[in-house]
């Protein structure tokens, strides 16, 4: 899930990157026939990895505004789109990760804030958010001072007492001009 950028459009440009080193360089099959044509419920990529001396397959979802679209970040429509996908994604998925703008007590910045109040997933709805029960779950969360999120994943009573859930958070600025923790 890349949410919004105002410096440089990170959630375009890093999607895309993402997209093209895990097709090309990663060997993933693509839902579909190009970054262009993929949307918010175009499917996974699919892959291999290997973990362990183990291959093991992998489905992975991108999830980033599109302007003009149903994930538009400027438009309340767009917000709600990227919170819905944000949450199914904390209720289905083994691996969830955040890249992009947050802060104490805000959480996940997924659409244009100067546009509309949707589209954000504050720290809040992360302590009541159904997250993927009796499945373990690792959360990362990519952004500035993501740390409070901790707090929010420990009282969440999907996993009391964080049970099957790791978080990785940042407690400082993160490096919003590079892809390297995705990747």
């Amino acid at each position: 899930h890349f949410g919004w950028d105002y410096h440089a459009a990170y959630h375009e440009k890093h999607s895309k990157a993402l997209y093209d080193w895990l097709v090309s360089r990663k060997g993933f099959k693509s839902p579909v026939s190009s970054y262009d044509k993929l949307r918010f419920d175009s499917g996974p990529l699919k892959g291999k990895v290997s973990w362990r001396g183990k291959n093991v397959e992998v489905e992975l979802s991108l999830f980033w505004g599109q302007k003009g679209l149903a994930t538009d970040p400027d438009t309340a429509a767009g917000g709600k789109q990227l919170e819905k996908d944000m949450f199914q994604s904390l209720k289905s998925r083994e691996v969830v990760v955040f890249s992009g703008h947050s802060g104490p007590f805000y959480g996940f910045a997924l659409a244009n804030w100067k546009m509309t109040s949707e589209g954000d997933v504050d720290d809040s709805e992360l302590a009541q958010a159904p997250l993927w029960k009796d499945h373990y779950q690792l959360i990362v969360a990519e952004g500035c001072d993501t740390y409070g999120i901790g707090q929010s994943f420990a009282t969440n009573p999907s996993k009391p007492g964080l049970k099957d859930l790791d978080v990785i958070t940042t407690t400082s600025f993160s490096n919003a001009a590079s892809i390297g923790t995705l990747t």
